[in-house]
C-alpha cells in the first residue's frame, strides 16, 4: 500500500477544511436567500388571490344590489300578468346582461311565474325544493345559491341570485331570481383561464368541496378532492387563509394560496407549480457549486506549495533517522538539523533520546545479568526451551532435580532426556502452548534424578524474538508431591466433614466462595422436600426460600454485610451477630415447606477459612424449632398473661426470697406503699413496710406471722394487719402467703394483700345504712329485674302482715288489691325499666285481705357496668292523708256549692225584699175587713217561706248571718221535739232522752231547729213503713281515739246530740257520698239532696262534728258534736214589738238594684222622710256635693259595682263627718271581708228586711 507524505496528507487535510467552510458558508447563503424569495414568492401571491377575491366578492355584491333594486321596481298587481312580465324582463337588457342564464320570477310558493329567456316546458313548475328559495322564504333576505345543475334543457352549471318581493303587509309575495351559467363568459368562467406563469392557475370551490369554477370544466360540480389528499386544501375548508406547499389531488407539488370570499363562503385557490416558483433558485445554486470547484482548486495548490517549503527540513530529519536504523552499529552520533522552530526542537529531543537510549540498553544488559544469576539461585526448578523444543538452558534447581548436567541437557529435546510417556506428554504441552501462547499449568509426573517419579506442576509461558515470532517456552516446575500426600489427607477428611454434614439431624447446606452450593444434605431434602443434585452449584439458592431476590445469611457471611440482616430480614426475630462464632450470623423466623406446612426455624450461618484465614465458604443450618418455639410462646404468653394479671391486679403482690428481700412486686403493691417498682426491689420486706405495730411499738421480725410463714414454707392468710407507707402513714390489709418451690426446694414466697381501708369504711356505712334501712319507718323492697323481691324491711312486714321468708322470691303482684288500673302497673314498669324514677300511688292489699293506700317511689339500681341490677321500692303509708284529702275536697265540693247557694240567696233575697216590703205595706193599707187580706197573708207566708228556704241556702254555704248566742241544748232539743212530732207523720214514733246536766253552747237556735229538722224528715223517709226515731243528748270528751278513728276533732267537751232510726239502713259507699250537694237517695221529685249538706254547713259553722254509722236494714244514727260553753250569760234582748215613728229628715239611699231602691224609697216616704235616690257611688257622690246640709242619713248597699259601699262611706265621711250611715246587704259579713271590705264598727241590717224593721233602724240611727 503506498504511504503518502506527511506534505500530500497536510494539502489534502487544509485543501478539504477550506472546502468545507466554503461550502458551510455557501449553503448558509443559499438557505436564507431561498426562504426570503419563498417569503415574498407567498406574500405575493396570497396578496394576489386576496385582490381577485375581493373583486369578486364586489362583483357578487353589486349583482345582487342591483337584482334587489329591480326587485323593487316591480309592482305587485303585474306579478301575475304574462305580459307585463314579458315586457318588464325585455326592458332591462342591462340586467341580462349581468346574470347570463336569465332573470326568473317565482310565486311565494316556489312556483315558476315569467322569466327571461322562458321556457315553456319548467314554466309552472315549483321549484320550492331549491335551496335557494326556501332560504330566501326563510330569512326574508337576498340569497346567492351554490351552483346547481339548471332545470333549462341545456343542464348547464348555475348559481342563482334571489331578491324577495313584499307586499303591503310586509309579507314575501315573490322571489325575483337572476343565474349565472357557469360554462358562459363571465366573470366567474374568467377565472378559470387566468394563468399563473406558464402552469399556475386559479379556481373556486364550495366548503363542501363542491368545484365552482376551474380550467378544467369537466372537474365543475365534481367533488373529486377526497379528505387528507391534498392537506392545505382541507385546511383552507376549515378556515385556513395564506400560501403555502402541498401536493394537488393529482400528486403534483405547487404552492398554493387560498381566500374565502365574503360573500358566499366560497374559497379561491392558486396553485403555482414548485418546479417553475423556484427555477431561479435552482439556477443559482449551479453557480454557487461551480463557484466552491474553482476556488477548491486554486486553495489546494496553494497550500501545496506552502507545504512544500515547510516541509523540507522534517523530511531531511527523517532521512538520517532511517539511515541511523538501518545501521547495524550501536552509533549513538548525533544527528545535525539545520532548521530553527519545532523542527530543530524535535532534532534536540531526537538526540537526546538515543542518548537516553544507550543508557537503558546497559541498564538492560545488567538487569539480564543479574536475572540469570537470580533463575540461577531459585531453589525452584526452571528451564527454557527453543522453539524446535531443545534446552536452551535451566539454573541449577533444575539440574539437581533431574540429575543432569548442563552440558548433557543444553542442545537436547525432552524425548532424549525423559522416558516416551512423559516425554510425549511434556512435547504436546509445549506444542500447544508455542502455538496457543499464554500460560499453561498443569499437573504433571516427572522423574527425579533418582528415577523416582514425582507430582508436579508446570508453569509454562512462551517468549517472543526480536521479530515477533515465538521463540521458545520457559517453564518453571513445582515439586508437589507433599501437597499431593497432604492433600490425599485433607480429601479423606473432607470426604468425612462432608459425610457428617451431609448425615447431619440439622438441614445444612454449604456454599463455596463463589456462593454455589456444594453441599445440600439429607435433613435438608427433607425440609425443603429438594433433592441435592437439583441445586447443587447454582448461586440463586434464595428462590427456594423466598418469593423475591434477597441473600440468604450464607450469602450475607461470605459478602461480609452482616450490617444488612435488619433491613433484609425484619420480619424475622433475633436477627444478631453469632456470640460464639466470629463474622457468623444467627436468625428466627417461619419457614412454609413445599406442602404448606409452617415450620419455625433456627438459621444459623458462619463462615468458612482456610489456615491462613482466607474466606472461603459459608456454612449455613436450618434447625426446625417448631415445637421449641411453640413451647417458648406457651411459656411466653403465660409469662405475659402472668405478667399481665400481675400488672392489672389490684391487689399488691410481692415476691420475697428466703432472706425477705422483694425479688419482684406489681404495680397495685408499689402504688398502696408510695415507694416506686424499682426502690421496691432487693428491699426488706419486714423492715420496709411492716416494721410496726398500729399503737406504734415496733414490731420484731421473728413475731411477725407473715414473715414465719414465708421462712417455714406455709401457706397463711391473714387480716387487719398494718403496712405502712413511704411518706409514714399507715393501712390495713389482708393478706395472703403462699411458698414457692422449685424442685421440692423452698425458695421464697409470693404475698398478696388488699387495702381493705376503703372496705372497712364502707362496711362502716353499710352497717350504718343496714341500720337505717331496717329501722325506717317507711316500708322498703328490693327486687331484681325480673321483679322477684330479695329484700324487705320490718316496716314491710309491719304494713302488709306478710314475713321477709314469705315474700323473698315472690313478685310483687301479691300486694295488687285489683283497683289499681293496669295503665298505672305498665306505665310504672316502662318507667323504671327505661331506667327512670317512678312515683305514684298504689292501693295495696295486705296479708289479711284489708286495703291501704301507699306512696311508693321506685328506683332503678344499677351495677358498675350501668346496668340495671335491681330495683328498690320505699312505700309510705298514706291512709290518713288520703281522709285528709277526702274530707278536703269535701269541703272543697262543699265550699264551691255553697258560693252558689249563696250567689242566688243573695239574689233571692233582693227580690223577696221587695215583695216583702211592697205587701208588707199593700198589707197595711187595705182595711181590716178587706177580702183581699187573706190573699195577702197568703203571700206574705208564702215569702216568709221563700226566706226561711234562702235562710237554708246560706246557711248551707255558711253565709248565712247568724246570731250566735249561750243556747241550752236540752232546752232547745225539747222545745223543738213538739215541731217534730207533726213532721213525722203519726206512723214514726218519737223517743226523747236528755242529759241530767245542762248543756250549754254557742249556736244560732234557729239553725240549731233546721238541722233538727233536717234530720228527722230524712229519718221519716227511710222508714216508708213506719218505725221510731230516737233523739239523745249528753255530754262527752273527745280524745286522740276520735281523731285517730275520724281524722278530725280538737280534744275537749262536747255536747252530742244523736238522731237515730230504725230504717233501711245505707251501704259504705252511700254514706261517702250523703253529705254532697245534691246527692239523694230518694225518688226523683222527692228530695232537694240538699238538706244533709245544710245540715253539714250549719254544724262546720258552729264548729262542731257530724258523723254518721249505718247499715243496711239496721237504720242510721247520726252523732253531733258541738263545743261546750261554762258560763251562762243573761239575754238584754229588748223587746221590739213597738211601731216606729216616722220623721222628715232627708236620707241619701244608695241602691244599684233598682227594686230595691224603690221599696227603699217608698217605706221611707211612707214614715215621712225625705228619699234622696241614687243608683251608684258615683251618682251618690254628685247628690251629695249639692245637697250635702240636708242630708242627715245615708243607706248604703255593701256590694256594688266600681265603687262599693265602703268607699263610698269614706268619701262621704271626708266631706260630712258627722254625717249617720246604716249598711243593707244581703251578704254576710265574712263575705264582705272576703272581698276586701272591712265593716269594722259600723252599723249593717241584713235582707231581706221588713219594712217595719227597716224603719225601726232609721229611727234609731237619726235618734242616736
Amino acid at each position: 500500500m503506498r504511504r503518502f507524505s506527511l506534505k500530500t496528507k497536510m494539502t489534502v487535510t487544509i485543501s478539504l477544511l477550506i472546502a468545507g467552510l466554503l461550502s458551510v458558508l455557501a449553503l448558509s447563503a443559499q438557505l436564507y436567500f431561498v426562504d426570503q424569495i419563498k417569503s415574498l414568492l407567498y406574500t405575493q401571491q396570497f396578496n394576489m388571490v386576496s385582490a381577485v377575491a375581493d373583486q369578486i366578492d364586489d362583483k357578487f355584491r353589486l349583482s345582487q344590489t342591483e337584482l334587489v333594486a329591480t326587485a323593487h321596481t316591480l309592482k305587485k298587481g303585474a306579478l301575475r300578468d304574462p305580459a307585463t312580465m314579458r315586457r318588464f324582463f325585455e326592458l332591462r337588457p342591462k340586467n341580462l346582461a349581468m346574470f347570463d342564464n336569465g332573470l326568473f320570477l317565482f310565486s311565494a310558493q316556489g312556483e315558476l311565474i315569467s322569466g327571461n329567456p322562458l321556457d315553456p316546458g319548467i314554466v309552472g313548475k315549483n321549484f320550492l325544493y331549491r335551496d335557494y328559495l326556501k332560504n330566501t322564504l326563510t330569512t326574508r333576505q337576498p340569497q346567492i345559491s351554490d351552483p346547481f345543475v339548471s332545470a333549462q334543457p341545456h343542464r348547464h352549471p348555475i348559481i342563482m341570485f334571489t331578491a324577495p318581493i313584499f307586499d303591503d303587509h310586509g309579507e314575501v309575495a315573490a322571489i325575483l331570481a337572476g343565474s349565472m351559467d357557469l360554462t358562459k363568459d363571465n366573470f366567474l368562467t374568467k377565472l378559470g383561464r387566468i394563468t399563473l406563469g406558464e402552469k399556475g392557475y386559479l379556481y373556486l370551490y364550495s366548503a363542501d368541496r363542491m368545484m365552482i369554477v376551474h380550467p378544467d370544466t369537466r372537474r365543475v360540480l365534481k367533488q373529486d378532492v377526497p379528505i387528507g389528499v391534498n392537506q392545505l386544501y382541507d385546511k383552507a375548508i376549515a378556515g385556513f387563509e395564506g400560501t403555502g406547499e402541498t401536493v394537488n389531488s393529482r400528486k403534483l407539488p405547487f404552492i398554493s394560496s387560498f381566500k374565502r370570499l365574503k360573500t358566499t363562503g366560497w374559497i379561491l385557490a392558486s396553485n403555482f407549480p414548485q418546479q417553475e416558483a423556484y427555477a431561479p433558485i435552482y439556477r443559482a445554486q449551479s453557480y454557487i457549486l461551480a463557484a466552491l470547484v474553482v476556488v477548491f482548486l486554486i486553495s489546494m495548490l496553494v497550500v501545496w506549495l506552502c507545504m512544500r517549503f515547510l516541509t523540507a527540513p522534517l523530511i531531511s530529519f527523517t532521512e538520517q533517522i532511517r539511515i541511523l536504523a538501518q545501521s547495524k552499529e550501536a552509533n549513538t552520533t548525533p544527528i545535525s538539523v539545520d532548521a530553527g522552530g519545532e523542527i530543530g526542537v524535535l532534532g534536540d529531543a531526537f538526540n537526546q533520546l538515543l542518548k537516553d537510549l544507550d543508557q537503558q540498553r546497559n541498564e538492560l544488559k545488567r538487569q539480564l545479568e543479574f536475572s540469570e544469576k537470580l533463575i540461577e539461585v531459585t531453589p525452584i526448578p526452571v528451564f527454557y526451551k527453543g522453539a524446535d523444543g531443545r534446552y536452551l538452558g535451566c539454573n541449577q534447581a533444575f539440574l539437581n532435580f533431574t540429575g543432569f548436567t548442563r552440558e548433557g541437557l543444553v542442545g537436547k529435546t525432552v524425548s532424549e532426556v525423559t522416558p516416551s510417556p512423559l516425554a510425549e506428554a511434556h512435547h504436546r504441552a509445549d506444542l500447544e502452548l508455542i502455538a496457543k501462547g499464554g500460560v499453561q499449568i498443569y499437573e504433571t509426573k516427572a522423574l527425579q534424578g533418582d528415577q523416582t517419579l514425582r507430582d508436579v506442576v508446570f508453569f509454562k509461558t512462551s517468549f517472543t524474538t526480536m521479530n515477533g515470532s515465538c521463540g521458545g517456552v520457559l517453564g518453571v516446575m513445582h515439586d508437589i508431591t507433599e501437597r499431593k500426600l497432604a492433600e490425599s489427607a485433607l480429601q479423606s477428611q473432607k470426604e468425612f466433614a462432608e459425610s457428617l454434614v451431609l448425615n447431619m439431624t440439622i438441614p445444612t447446606f454449604v456454599l463455596d466462595a463463589q456462593h454455589r452450593v456444594i453441599i445440600w444434605n439429607h435433613a435438608l431434602e427433607a425440609l425443603t422436600g429438594i433433592k441435592a443434585p437439583d441445586v447443587l452449584g447454582t448461586d440463586q439458592l434464595w428462590r427456594i426460600f423466598y418469593e423475591s431476590e434477597r441473600p440468604l445469611l450464607a450469602d450475607m457471611v461470605l459478602n461480609q454485610n452482616a450490617g444488612d440482616v435488619a433491613s433484609n430480614y425484619s420480619n424475622y426475630s433475633s436477627c444478631r451477630n453469632s456470640p460464639l462464632i466470629k463474622g457468623g450470623i444467627q436468625a428466627e423466623g417461619w419457614y412454609k415447606d413445599p406442602h404448606g406446612y409452617g415450620h419455625y426455624i433456627s438459621i444459623s450461618a458462619a463462615p468458612i477459612r482456610d489456615r491462613q484465614g482466607g474466606l472461603v465458604g459459608a456454612i449455613q443450618s436450618l434447625e426446625d424449632i417448631t415445637e421449641r418455639k411453640q413451647a417458648q410462646d406457651a411459656h411466653e404468653k403465660t409469662r405475659r398473661q402472668l405478667q399481665l394479671i400481675l400488672d392489672a391486679a389490684g391487689e399488691g403482690i410481692n415476691g420475697v426470697d428466703m432472706q425477705g428481700r422483694i425479688t419482684f412486686v406489681n404495680p397495685a403493691a408499689a402504688q398502696m406503699v408510695g415507694w416506686t417498682q424499682e426502690e421496691l426491689l432487693g428491699q426488706h420486706q419486714h423492715s420496709l413496710m411492716h416494721h410496726t405495730r398500729e399503737d406504734g411499738t415496733g414490731f420484731p421480725e421473728q413475731e411477725c406471722p407473715m414473715a414465719l410463714a414465708c421462712y417455714e414454707g406455709r401457706p397463711l392468710q391473714g387480716n387487719e394487719e398494718l403496712f405502712w407507707r413511704k411518706d409514714g402513714s399507715s393501712f390495713h390489709v389482708e393478706y395472703n402467703c403462699s411458698p414457692i418451690r422449685e424442685d421440692g426446694e423452698l425458695v421464697g414466697a409470693v404475698v398478696i394483700y388488699k387495702d381493705v381501708t376503703e372496705r372497712r369504711q364502707a362496711e362502716d356505712q353499710l352497717l350504718k345504712l343496714s341500720q337505717a334501712v331496717m329501722q325506717s319507718p317507711v316500708a322498703i323492697m328490693i327486687t331484681d329485674p325480673d321483679g322477684n323481691i330479695e329484700f324487705v324491711n320490718p316496716r314491710f312486714t309491719q304494713v302488709t302482715s306478710y314475713t321477709a321468708e314469705e315474700v323473698i322470691g315472690q313478685n310483687p303482684r301479691l300486694l295488687k288489691s285489683g283497683k289499681t288500673s293496669p295503665e298505672l302497673y305498665q306505665n310504672m314498669w316502662d318507667t323504671i325499666t327505661c331506667g327512670r324514677v317512678w312515683t305514684g300511688e298504689l292501693y295495696n292489699r295486705d296479708k289479711s285481705g284489708t286495703t291501704f293506700w301507699q306512696h311508693a317511689t321506685i328506683s332503678p339500681i344499677r351495677n358498675g357496668s350501668g346496668v340495671i341490677s335491681h330495683y328498690m321500692a320505699f312505700m309510705e303509708s298514706i291512709g290518713e292523708r288520703k281522709k285528709l284529702e277526702e274530707q278536703l275536697r269535701q269541703a272543697q265540693k262543699m265550699e264551691a256549692i255553697g258560693q252558689l247557694a249563696g250567689g242566688v240567696a243573695h239574689d233571692f233575697n233582693n227580690i223577696l225584699t221587695v215583695i216583702l216590703g211592697f205587701g208588707q205595706m199593700l198589707q197595711h193599707s187595705l182595711p181590716p175587713d178587706d177580702p183581699l187580706r187573706d190573699h195577702m197573708e197568703q203571700i206574705l207566708d208564702a215569702g216568709d217561706r221563700a226566706t226561711h228556704l234562702t235562710r237554708s241556702l246560706l246557711a248551707f254555704s255558711r253565709k248565712q248571718v247568724m246570731v250566735m248566742q249561750q243556747v241550752e241544748l236540752n232546752e232547745l232539743t225539747r222545745r223543738h221535739a213538739k215541731f217534730l212530732v207533726r213532721i213525722i207523720g203519726e206512723d214514726v214514733s218519737l223517743k226523747a232522752s236528755f242529759s241530767k246536766e245542762p248543756l250549754l253552747v254557742m249556736a244560732d237556735s234557729g239553725q240549731l231547729e233546721q238541722v233538727l229538722m233536717n234530720l228527722a224528715t230524712n229519718a221519716r223517709d227511710a222508714m216508708p213503713g213506719g218505725g221510731e226515731l230516737t233523739i239523745k243528748t249528753e255530754s262527752v270528751t273527745l280524745d286522740k281515739e276520735f281523731h285517730r278513728q275520724y281524722g278530725y276533732g280538737m280534744p275537749g267537751r262536747y255536747a252530742l246530740v244523736t238522731v237515730t232510726d230504725t230504717g233501711t239502713g245505707m251501704d259504705a259507699e252511700t254514706q261517702q257520698k250523703i253529705f254532697e250537694p245534691f246527692f239523694t237517695t230518694k225518688l226523683p221529685g222527692r228530695g232537694t239532696g240538699l238538706g244533709l249538706s245544710i245540715v253539714y254547713g250549719i254544724i262546720k259553722q258552729h264548729g262542731g262534728y257530724i258523723t254518721i254509722f249505718s247499715q243496711r236494714g239496721f237504720g242510721t244514727t247520726f252523732s253531733i258534736y258541738l263545743p261546750l260553753v261554762a258560763v251562762k250569760v243573761q239575754s238584754s234582748e229588748k223587746s221590739q214589738s213597738f211601731i216606729p215613728e216616722g220623721g222628715s229628715e232627708t236620707i241619701l239611699v244608695v241602691e244599684d238594684d233598682p227594686a230595691v231602691g224603690r221599696l227603699v224609697e217608698s217605706v221611707l216616704k211612707r214614715y215621712g222622710y225625705q228619699v234622696i235616690l241614687a243608683g251608684s257611688g258615683d251618682e251618690a257622690l254628685e247628690l251629695h256635693e249639692s245637697r250635702w246640709q240636708e242630708i242627715r242619713l245615708a243607706l248604703l248597699d255593701v256590694i256594688m259595682p266600681k265603687m262599693n259601699g265602703m268607699q263610698l262611706y269614706e268619701a262621704l265621711r271626708q266631706r260630712s263627718p258627722l254625717l249617720k250611715v246604716l249598711f243593707l246587704s244581703g251578704y254576710t259579713a265574712d263575705v264582705i271581708q272576703d272581698k276586701g271590705i272591712f265593716m269594722d264598727g259600723v252599723d249593717i241590717m241584713k235582707k231581706p228586711a221588713k219594712p217595719i224593721d227597716l224603719a225601726r233602724k232609721v229611727r234609731d240611727m237619726l235618734d242616736s
